[in-house]
């Protein structure tokens, strides 16, 4: 296995470390949890870039990392839900999209098409696949992560933090959430060609 996917893969034992943190009452242990949340998305960022620089850029990498995005993403959405920090109706959308948009990539990755190879037209191209739209949405989930973390740890100091950053934390919410959407609906529209081509049997 290629040093890349080992870096991706690596993130899982690190999420759950973090989520176990999230229910300890103890506030250096949940700034612990900050931290880690962040080397986890920066993570993120180092696995493609040393798939880049070792030239081991592949299907498989990329189909490693978008499963480990979709399990933090979604994994944290029902984490902070369960605490009292996130409503229950934005981890029912991020789920119902990872379902959708990852079963439709998934039969544009039996035709051949990469991940992001896959997106045909140019707003879809740009939403989806361009670097600065997928740097822009994972700066904002590790944004609004942190932030709700950065939350969760002071209101154990004090409990005036929650009505103090609840409303930011509300506010990043709804932004991600719409850049979420936004970026899955193009995935819908160019994904229909894939379904005009008979799938192999296997």
């Amino acid at each position: 296995m290629s040093l890349a996917n080992v870096i991706t893969l690596s993130r899982l034992p690190l999420l759950i470390t973090l989520v176990a943190i999230l229910f300890i009452p103890h506030l250096q242990l949940r700034l612990l949890g900050l931290a880690l949340l962040i080397i986890l998305f920066l993570m993120d960022w180092f696995d493609g870039y040393v798939a880049r620089l070792r030239n081991e850029v592949s299907h498989l990498g990329a189909v490693l990392d978008v499963a480990l995005d979709r399990a933090v993403e979604n994994i944290l959405w029902i984490s902070f839900m369960d605490i009292g920090l996130v409503p229950l109706w934005v981890p029912i959308i991020f789920l119902i999209r990872s379902f959708i948009v990852d079963g439709l990539r998934g039969v544009a990755l039996c035709q051949g098409k990469s991940v992001f190879g896959m997106m045909h037209s140019h707003w879809g191209k740009f939403l989806v696949a361009s670097r600065f739209m997928r740097a822009l949405y994972g700066f904002a989930k590790a944004w609004v992560f942190c932030q709700l973390m950065l939350t969760h740890a002071l209101i154990l100091k004090d409990s005036a933090w929650l009505s103090i950053l609840q409303p930011f934390n509300q506010a990043l919410i709804w932004l991600v959430v719409g850049l979420c959407v936004i970026r899955g609906i193009p995935v819908l529209i160019d994904s229909r060609r894939y379904f005009l081509t008979p799938v192999a049997n296997v």
